[in-house]
């Protein structure tokens, strides 16, 4: 008995290994099974979005689809070369796309660069001889944001959006006092009287400053006034009426500064009736959006505000 009750336990302990045995395997078997699915699963949503990227936009600058559109330029940024180069640079493949029928520009920007207005200037002026521009102040063209503005015609803006700021401006601060406490000195060697204007730590003398006034403010104003004048198809006196730096409402200034009234939707209505009311409003970008759902990105406001400030020695 004792013999026969030995072996009966040992046959339920080798059952019990075996079916322990069994569990776990199954049980890793799930496990691994799950894990796939979800690796299958992102595999896919990896895949569904770079499909559902390519398929919304071929490349930044160029709609996929392909019925009429009308391109939308947000120039919502402070003006520089760069920008200025990276917006002509897409807009070169909307200028020789068939199915482009205009161009829609709409501002909220307060200026920036001379250089970069002027390029941009310059470009829509030769743009409109390929297809219709249209310009639109959303909220702001101000001092080279309406230098660029003027080329533009018709410009229409909302009653309520700021225009103007015509003048030039050199943003400079004096650290010499704050460099001073924190040990801090300078000592340039250079050749050249005026070599040294760039100096941060001292004011400017009135000599230097006459002479940055004469050599470069108003020669430079003097181009902004001018190309204005031949934009807005405006005598060089009238507009000096407007030229002193203010800052004017859209409604205030309308048949002078711009030429209509209007909103966004009423405009977009107004090229529905033009161009037929199938017509798309493509939005263009300067770089390809993200297709993946999940972005991560770092602000650096600080070194932002750095970059905007020195974008340009010389602002309008």
């Amino acid at each position: 008995m004792f013999f026969g009750k030995k072996k009966k336990e040992l046959y339920l302990d080798d059952v019990l290994e075996t079916e322990m045995k069994v569990y776990k395997t199954k049980l890793w078997s799930a496990r691994i099974g799950l894990m796939m699915t979800i690796l299958v699963f992102l595999l896919f949503l990896f895949l569904f979005w770079g499909f559902a990227g390519k398929l919304l936009k071929s490349e930044p600058g160029i709609p996929i689809f392909r019925k009429p559109y009308v391109a939308v330029v947000n120039i919502d940024k402070v003006i520089t070369t760069d920008y200025a180069n990276r917006l002509m640079s897409i807009l070169d493949r909307v200028k020789n796309d068939s199915r482009c029928k205009g161009v829609l520009v709409i501002f909220n920007t307060p200026g920036g660069s001379p250089a970069g207005s002027e390029e941009l200037t310059s470009y829509f002026l030769a743009l409109q001889r390929v297809k219709p521009v249209i310009g639109y102040v959303e909220s702001m063209a101000a001092s080279g944001g309406y230098y660029i503005a003027s080329a533009i015609h018709p410009l229409t803006a909302n009653r309520n959006a700021v225009v103007g700021s015509i003048g030039v401006i050199m943003p400079r601060l004096v650290i010499g006092r704050l460099a001073n406490k924190m040990g801090i000195e300078r000592d340039d060697v250079y050749i050249g009287k005026y070599k040294e204007l760039g100096n941060w730590f001292k004011k400017l003398s009135p000599q230097e400053k006459r002479y940055l006034k004469e050599a470069l403010l108003q020669p430079t104003y003097d181009n902004f006034l001018k190309r204005v004048a031949q934009n807005r198809k405006m005598k060089l006196e009238k507009l000096k009426n407007y030229a002193d730096g203010k800052i004017y409402l859209a409604s205030k200034v309308e048949k002078v500064l711009v030429d209509k009234i209007t909103t966004l939707t009423q405009l977009k209505d107004e090229l529905r009736s033009k161009f037929g009311h199938k017509i798309r409003f493509y939005t263009i970008r300067l770089s390809k959006p993200s297709t993946f759902p999940i972005k991560i990105q770092l602000e650096t406001a600080p070194q932002n505000l750095i970059q905007h400030s020195s974008s340009s020695y010389l602002q309008q």
